[in-house]
């Protein structure tokens, strides 16, 4: 049988890692699984409930845990642990997330088992968030259908919980081109992405998986500094790929920095306001759209 490979990044989590772990240690599989589990220097007890559990790993569960000695980074922290990958699948579950199919391994397994010519799938997420409008909604609606890269990218459809993906993608030109930037936010769009020039992308209609919406969260509330980091990965999208999926990565670089840009203005932030005001002019094509949608 061949190897899955499962990362878990945490950082400060320590009231939620023992689920993330409870929900990979409780799936109902016939094949090996390798858990790279990567801490990100805590400084609250998540090493402390790490170190506890990981002592309830199944016999056909390899953990390898790490913790580093000083903080790296979101990013940084996720290059490591894709270093680690000995798998010939790959799976992912936040720190702060969890599953809780005991069945979605094996059923996405058997999947890329069968279907050689595809790269990737994914599944239906749901949002847990203590706010009754959100809580128990989909993150995004999911059938059983391929989806494209241009579509990924646009819709924002697949959840890191969910993906399900062929290692040998880590080795695509896509990959070993682009996530190399440190400083990058949202860099596993880049990843889900690249599967496509590898195989055909899956998405699974079954809901199998939770993710946490909170205010800690990576991608929580208005923050323009974020922004802008997210405006340098979508160059890097746009560049490297090209055609609609660039026009999409230019348009959305513009808006963002666009709604930045007028709210930094109102706040009189005017450093901050100048950096988007560069983004802006560097899509103006996009700019003489939106003036000609506005005025006329």
């Amino acid at each position: 049988m061949n190897k899955v490979s499962i990362i878990v990044l945490a950082y400060k989590q320590q009231d939620f890692i023992e689920k993330a772990i409870r929900g990979v240690f409780m799936q109902k599989i016939d094949f090996p699984v390798e858990l790279i589990i990567c801490d990100d220097c805590s400084t609250d007890k998540t090493d402390e409930v790490i170190q506890k559990i990981i002592l309830d790993a199944p016999q056909n569960i390899t953990v390898k845990y790490f913790r580093h000695p000083k903080n790296l980074g979101s990013t940084p922290n996720f290059y490591f642990a894709l270093k680690q990958v000995t798998g010939k699948y790959l799976a992912f579950c936040e720190g702060d997330d969890y599953w809780f199919d005991d069945n979605k391994l094996q059923l996405q397994y058997d999947f890329m088992e069968s279907h050689p010519n595809y790269s990737m799938c994914f599944h239906n997420v749901i949002n847990i968030s203590p706010d009754p409008k959100i809580n128990n909604t989909p993150f995004s609606k999911i059938e059983n259908h391929d989806y494209s890269a241009l579509e990924i990218y646009n819709n924002w459809l697949v959840h890191t919980t969910s993906v399900f993906m062929k290692t040998e993608t880590l080795q695509n030109d896509a990959v070993q081109k682009t996530l190399v930037n440190y400083d990058l936010l949202y860099f596993d769009t880049i990843l889900y992405m690249a599967n496509s020039l590898n195989g055909k992308i899956r998405g699974l209609k079954e809901s199998m998986t939770a993710y946490r919406r909170h205010e800690v969260g990576l991608s929580h509330g208005i923050n323009y500094n974020r922004d802008l980091r997210h405006n340098q990965l979508d160059q890097i999208i746009g560049d490297y790929y090209g055609d609609k999926i660039k026009e999409s990565a230019d348009w959305q670089i513009f808006s963002r920095s666009r709604i930045a840009f007028e709210n930094l203005l109102k706040e009189k932030r005017f450093k901050l306001a100048f950096q988007h005001l560069k983004w802006i002019l560097k899509k103006k094509k996009n700019l003489k759209i939106y003036l000609k949608k506005k005025y006329l």
